[in-house]
């Protein structure tokens, strides 16, 4: 309350929220988590009846990095130690590891005092459709341990869960195979668990020394995934010609994710070589445009 409101409305309120609490159940002890934020959904229209010239776009948003703090509109999340599918994954999650300096976001992988720690985030925006692009370059260490990801996931993964909500991997690397790049997109029809894991790989020799542009084309019938130049298409998945929410839940708003896992079967299935330590990944910008 502010200090202008009189001691008589004080005393109200107070009443008012004791009996409210009074009428409530005493004998359950459980506590409602708090509601997750809803994000902003930036969505490109699409005409059916035009092409589409990913390379004549509009900027509607972009994450350039140039202060030295992180934006709001990034959450720090934490470890999801009740998944077994990631039980194996040794870093703890720290608001530490993730610095802003020089015009990049910077995640580091670390191993201090035998405690490994690491980062991830995830952005307040969804977005439905576009031109996705992220400059990132990669851990210079190629070693076994490390396991990055700029992905998209589906927003209503608190509403149907994982893979069901679908999930687009603009790129996954492991430390382990350097010079190579992958694409992965999850779905409830096609995941890692079943065995139907839609996936590509890509050699990209200077992956680990200098900035590239990783992205997708997205709309309705397809997504396209590029590398540097939306010319430069090196994946492409058509939507199928009977879509279900389980073969094709890439219509709906995918929010960002910035992840980097140490050890775990994927990163580090033959151990990790603590000398990689510290590993950086780095990102230049975030962009999203839709075509005009």
């Amino acid at each position: 309350m502010k200090k202008s409101k009189t001691y008589f409305n004080e005393v109200v309120i107070v009443l008012i929220l004791n009996l409210f609490l009074l009428g409530c159940s005493t004998t359950d002890d459980s506590t409602d988590p708090e509601p997750i934020p809803e994000r902003t959904k930036i969505t490109m229209e699409i005409s059916a009846n035009s092409e589409i010239d990913w390379n004549n776009v509009d900027l509607v948003w972009s994450e350039e990095f140039k202060s030295t703090l992180l934006d709001n509109i990034w959450v720090f999340e934490p470890k999801n130690n009740t998944n077994p599918d990631i039980a194996d994954q040794l870093q703890n999650y720290r608001e530490e590891n993730v610095r802003v300096s020089g015009g990049t976001l910077k995640i580091y992988a670390e191993k201090n005092a035998g405690v490994y720690t690491s980062a991830r985030l995830s952005g307040r925006y969804a977005f439905k459709y576009g031109r996705i692009e992220i400059s990132a370059k990669l851990p210079e260490q190629e070693k076994e341990g490390i396991w990055s990801k700029l992905a998209l996931i589906g927003d209503n993964e608190n509403i149907v869960s994982w893979p069901q909500c679908g999930e687009i991997d603009i790129l996954e690397y492991f430390s382990y195979m350097p010079n190579e790049t992958y694409i992965n997109l999850h779905s409830g029809a096609n995941n890692a668990m079943n065995g139907t894991l839609i996936s590509a790989n890509n050699y990209l020799e200077s992956a680990e020394e200098e900035f590239h542009a990783y992205g997708i084309l997205w709309t309705d019938m397809y997504i396209k995934f590029y590398i540097d130049d939306p010319d430069n298409i090196v994946y492409s998945i058509d939507r199928p010609s009977s879509p279900t929410d389980a073969n094709w839940p890439y219509d709906k708003p995918f929010y960002l994710l910035v992840d980097m896992v140490i050890g775990g079967k994927y990163g580090g299935a033959d151990g990790v070589d603590d000398s990689l330590f510290p590993a950086i990944m780095e990102i230049d910008y975030i962009h999203v445009y839709h075509a005009k």
